[in-house]
């Protein structure tokens, strides 16, 4: 993946919420006018990730004819007959993307002894009141209800 690219050029997000990506950053990115784009937010770096959106076209020669849905990838017939000679780039294809989940990733928390007690006391309250949603544990604990949201999705 690219190294950071920084223009020095500030851009305003208009009143349709829309930014005008520098065309410094469209070069190097290669996003060619109405190519398909796919946002991100990385909550810990506090940025947006732009990716290129490959629809239906294969990952080696973008056809979008006959193509097959192989391990999260499209690839089209033609090249899946000549796959052997691939089979070289594709694992490091497969590297690239582990990397790149690797560092994108946010990492593991250590568990402080605030959350492990609220955690404790959520896992009580649930056993206690299964039938009960994240609002009524969030009542019950005298949490807020994002604090219990943010406890389930990080146990």
């Amino acid at each position: 993946m690219h190294e950071d690219i920084r223009t020095g050029i500030i851009r305003v997000v208009d009143n349709f919420g829309r930014i005008t990506i520098p065309t410094e950053v469209r070069r190097a990115l290669n996003l060619d006018t109405n190519v398909k784009t796919e946002y991100f937010c990385d909550d810990e770096r506090k940025a947006i990730i732009v990716y290129r959106y490959h629809s239906k076209e294969c990952l080696f020669c973008l056809s979008k004819e006959k193509t097959i849905y192989f391990k999260r990838f499209y690839i089209c017939k033609s090249c899946i007959q000549s796959l052997p000679a691939l089979q070289v780039f594709l694992a490091r294809v497969e590297r690239e993307r582990v990397e790149e989940v690797k560092r994108t990733l946010p990492k593991k928390k250590k568990t402080t002894s605030r959350r492990k007690e609220a955690l404790d006391r959520l896992h009580k309250a649930m056993k206690e009141n299964p039938e009960a949603s994240q609002k009524e544990l969030a009542k019950i604990l005298g949490f807020s209800e994002a604090w219990v949201s943010r406890l389930l999705r990080n146990e």
